[in-house]
C-alpha cells in the first residue's frame, strides 16, 4: 500500500505544478473514480485523506474535483497508475448496490469455485513469459534472543511478498465493485487457496513455514501481497566477536527458493525497513540493539537474498561484573608487597584474591563459546591471573628467604623444655662465634662451583633486605600491568 501511495502522490504533484486540465478530457475512456468499478459518485462528499501531504494534494476537496483531478492526470482509464490512485478513495467517494461482503464471496465462487481449474501447485507464468517476478521486502521489529554458545539469531520480523497472477483477476463493475479480497494463503498445500511462492531460509534454525498463517490480499488486477509477522531464527557466523565485550555482532539471514523451478526471479522491493522509521525504538532492558546504519538488505546472485543485520552489545554490564573488578582484584594483588613477612595473612591474602579472579573467569567461558580463536576478553582475564600468580610466586619466595636460617621445630613440649631449648641455642650460637674463623678458612678450600640453593643460604637474608625486594615488585608489577591494560584497551578496535 505505501508503494502505491507514492505512485499517487507522484502523479498528483505532476499535476498540481502543471496546472490542472480541462475537465473536456473526461471520456468514457479515462480514469473514472467510480464507473470503472460500477459505482456511483458522491460528488459532495469530503473524504479523509489526511495521510497525503498537503503540497502534494490540497485538503478539502470533495469527491466530484478528486474525479476531475484523476480524469485529468489519466487519459487512459487502463493506466495502473488510475488503479492505484482510485483505491485511494474508493469506497468513500463511490456507492454500489451491492455490499462488500456480497461482492467479494462472488469473486471467490468465481475463481476458486467448484467449476474454476486454479491449481496452487502451478506456477502463474504470464503468456510467452521468461521469467516469474517476485517482489520481497522485509522490515525489522525487534530482537528476541541471541545465543552466542550455540551460534543462532533470532529475531521478529515481517516479510512482504508481491508477485501478479492472472488466473486471480476479475472485473469488479461485474461483482459489485469490490477491488480486491482475502485469500488463505501459506506454504502448506492443504492450507492454502492461492499459489505462494517457495521461499525459504537457507541457514535457519526455524523455518518460515513456522510463521502465523496470514492471508494474502488480491486486487482485481491480480496482484496478490503476502505479508507474514513472526520470528525467523538463523545459524550465525557472529563476525566481530572477538572484540568481546565491546563488540558488534554480524549475522547474516539468507534467503532464496526452495524449488529448483529456474524462472521465479525474486527482486527486492525496497531497502531494509526497521518498525518507527524516524526514530527506531528497540526494546529496553536487554543486552543487545540493532544497529540500522550497518544493517542491510542486497540481492546477491543465485537468486539470493541477504539480510545482515548486525547488533551491538550493552557494555556497561560486562564492565561492572567482569572487566573492571578483574582489574581491581588484580591491582589488590599487589597489596602483599605492603605486608610484612611476619604477618601470617599475607600469603592466605594473595591467595584469595587470586581465586576471585579465576572465578571471574570461570563466569565469562559460561557466556562465550570454546573456540581457538583469540578473544579479547581471554587476553584480559589470563593476563591478569597471569600478574597475579607472580604476585603470590614472590609472596613464596619472600616466605622461603625470611625463614631460611630458622630451625626446624622440636615439637609441642613443656616450658622447661623450651628454656632448655634456649639454653642449648644460646651455647650453641657461642661456640658458632669462636668457630667462625676456622669455618671461614675451610670455605676458601672447598669447590668454587656451589649450588645456587648452598649460594642463598649463605647469603645473609635480612628483614632490611627482603623490604628492597617487595619496594621493586611494588615498582615494577603495577607499571608492567598498566603497560599491560593500555595496549589491551589501545588495540581493542584493531583486534
Amino acid at each position: 500500500m505505501h508503494m502505491l501511495r507514492t505512485s499517487l502522490l507522484s502523479a498528483l504533484l505532476a499535476i498540481l505544478l502543471s496546472g490542472s486540465a480541462s475537465a473536456d478530457i473526461l471520456a468514457t475512456d479515462t480514469c473514472d473514480l467510480c464507473i470503472m468499478f460500477g459505482g456511483t459518485l458522491k460528488e459532495d462528499t469530503y473524504p479523509e485523506y489526511d495521510h497525503i501531504p498537503e503540497e502534494m494534494l490540497p485538503k478539502n476537496l470533495t469527491c466530484a474535483e478528486l474525479a476531475d483531478i484523476f480524469s485529468s492526470a489519466f487519459p487512459d482509464g487502463s493506466d495502473k497508475m488510475c488503479y492505484d490512485a482510485v483505491i485511494e478513495f474508493h469506497y468513500e467517494c463511490c456507492e454500489f448496490e451491492t455490499s462488500t461482503s456480497q461482492c467479494e464471496q462472488a469473486v471467490h465462487s468465481s475463481l476458486l469455485g467448484d467449476d474454476s481449474d486454479y491449481s496452487v501447485d502451478v506456477v502463474p507464468l504470464p503468456l510467452n513469459g521468461k521469467q516469474f517476478n517476485v517482489g520481497v521486502g522485509m522490515e525489522y521489529f525487534a530482537l528476541t534472543s541471541i545465543d552466542i554458545v550455540a551460534g543462532t539469531a533470532e529475531i521478529f520480523m515481517s516479510i512482504q511478498m508481491t508477485w501478479n497472477d492472472e488466473r486471480l483477476r476479475w472485473d469488479p463493475n461485474e461483482f459489485g465493485g469490490c477491488f480486491n479480497t482475502l485469500f488463505r494463503a501459506s506454504l502448506d498445500l492443504e492450507l492454502t487457496n492461492i499459489w505462494v511462492p517457495p521461499f525459504d531460509l537457507v541457514n535457519r534454525e526455524t523455518s518460515l513455514q513456522d510463521l502465523p498463517e496470514a492471508y494474502g490480499t488480491v486486487t482485481s488486477v491480480g496482484d496478490v501481497v503476502w505479508n507474514r509477522f513472526g520470528s525467523v531464527k538463523a545459524l550465525c557466523f557472529f563476525d566481530g566477536l572477538e572484540k568481546f565485550p565491546y563488540d558488534e555482532l554480524t549475522c547474516s539471514f539468507t534467503f532464496t527458493s526452495t524449488s529448483a523451478y529456474p524462472r521465479i526471479n525474486y527482486n527486492l522491493l525496497g531497502n531494509l525497513t526497521f518498525f518507527g522509521t524516524s526514530g527506531h525504538e528497540e526494546r529496553k532492558y536487554q543486552e543487545f540493539a540493532v544497529v540500522p546504519e550497518k544493517s542491510s538488505i542486497e540481492l546477491e546472485e543465485g537468486n539470493l537474498i541477504r539480510a545482515t543485520f548486525v547488533f551491538k552489545r550493552a557494555t556497561r554490564y560486562y564492565n561492572l561484573k567482569i572487566v573492571i573488578p578483574t582489574i581491581f582484584f588484580t591491582i589488590l594483588t599487589f597489596g602483599t608487597f605492603l605486608l610484612d613477612q611476619r604477618v601470617g595473612e599475607r600469603l592466605g591474602f594473595g591467595v584469595s584474591v587470586l581465586l576471585v579472579i579465576v572465578a571471574q573467569a570461570i563466569l565469562t567461558s559460561d557466556i562465550l563459546p570454546v573456540t581457538e580463536e583469540r578473544l579479547w576478553i581471554n587476553v584480559l582475564t589470563q593476563g591478569s591471573q597471569y600478574f597475579s600468580i607472580l604476585a603470590v610466586a614472590e609472596s613464596l619466595l619472600v616466605a622461603y628467604l625470611h625463614y631460611i636460617k630458622v630451625e626446624p621445630a622440636e615439637g609441642m613440649e613443656g616450658s622447661s623444655s623450651h628454656k632448655r631449648n634456649d639454653e642449648e641455642r644460646e651455647s650453641f650460637l657461642e661456640n658458632k662465634k669462636e668457630e667462625a674463623p676456622r669455618e671461614e678458612e675451610e670455605l676458601d678450600s672447598t669447590n668454587d662451583k656451589e649450588s645456587l640453593s648452598s649460594r642463598i643460604k649463605n647469603f645473609h637474608w635480612t628483614a632490611e633486605k627482603i623490604l628492597v625486594l617487595d619496594s621493586w615488585c611494588l615498582i615494577l608489577f603495577p607499571s608492567t600491568y598498566s603497560i599491560f591494560l593500555i595496549v589491551l584497551f589501545a588495540s581493542n578496535r584493531n583486534f
